[in-house]
């Protein structure tokens, strides 16, 4: 561990090439303001699908026990439910299957085939 092996100038012109590319390629970008703004949305997206999973199971529970006067094991039921489906959106967002039912990217589409 002296110094470099033999060899080593070709791989340090290598290195020195990619790197001269990198920082080419960089002096366009400013530096990390778009991933910003999109962690941001992310984090604000996972925020309200669960805030608004609970509140709304929450909100229904209540609506129930009054309803019905099954005082407080509505609110308990949906307000786990609401948690549940919180999580479920959040994770259904960040596994990329959060859109419609149904929907097909147009890559993905192939017409169906018919049975003669």
């Amino acid at each position: 561990m002296t110094g470099p092996t033999e060899g080593g100038g070709k791989r340090d012109d290598d290195f020195a090439q990619r790197l001269a590319s990198l920082e080419a390629e960089r002096q366009g970008k400013p530096a990390g303001k778009r991933k910003g703004r999109a962690d941001l949305g992310v984090g604000a997206r996972v925020g309200v699908d669960l805030v608004s999973g609970v509140l709304v199971g929450a909100g229904l529970g209540y609506g129930i026990d009054i309803w019905f006067g099954t005082k407080p094991w509505g609110l308990i039921v949906c307000f786990m439910m609401g948690a549940a489906a919180g999580f479920l959106n959040v994770y259904r967002f960040l596994q990329g299957q959060d859109a419609a039912v149904g929907y097909r990217s147009k890559a993905s589409q192939t017409p169906p085939k018919r049975e003669e």
